[in-house]
């Protein structure tokens, strides 16, 4: 073998050993899991770190993504709260319509009082006047009464002069308000 060919030998060999290394070394770097190695993590000597502008987006979209849950949680809390409300201004609308119905019923009760207090205080003022005047002239006035009116007259009448006045009435109206008498409270 000569010189030539063996210089020849020496360039082919080196040629296919730098292809080799070259090919070798292309797939180390880009990549690395066909020669069986794991790839290297981002952030190696090879890679670029993150810039500022890459560490603030991602710190912005956590926060982002806290004022969402934040706001979803809010406005749960609002349609509980805007529910709850309309549930109490129904349940107050009820109390008040109650309420008024009691106020109307007092109302009533209160005139009802007044009227009776009123009722009886002129009772016992005509009873008065009665008492002062002449028994067979009451006995006459109480003949054309309702028995139930007459009753309560002379319940209102001094014991006396409503015997007196019993006396004087004919015998079927006293019975009638004797009856009377004793079905009144």
């Amino acid at each position: 073998m000569g010189t030539r060919q063996l210089i020849a030998l020496v360039i082919v060999s080196s040629v296919t050993f730098l292809c080799l290394v070259l090919g070798g070394g292309y797939i180390y770097v880009t990549k690395p899991e066909l020669l069986g190695l794991a790839r290297p993590p981002a952030h190696d000597s090879v890679a670029a770190p993150p810039t500022v502008w890459e560490l603030q987006l991602g710190q912005l979209e956590k926060e982002n993504a806290h004022f969402r849950a934040e706001t979803n949680r809010l406005k749960d809390s609002l349609q509980r709260i805007t529910t709850e409300l309309a549930t109490l201004r129904q349940r107050q609308s009820e109390l008040q319509s109650q309420l008024d119905a009691a106020r109307a019923a007092l109302t009533s009760v209160q005139h009802t009082v007044q009227r009776d207090s009123l009722r009886l205080k002129n009772l016992h003022i005509l009873a008065e006047m009665y008492d002062r005047a002449d028994p067979a002239e009451v006995a006459k006035i109480l003949a054309n009464a309702e028995s139930s009116y007459a009753a309560a007259v002379l319940r209102a009448m001094k014991r006396k002069t409503a015997a007196r006045v019993l006396e004087q009435l004919p015998k079927e109206k006293a019975l009638a308000i004797s009856l009377a008498a004793l079905e009144q409270p």
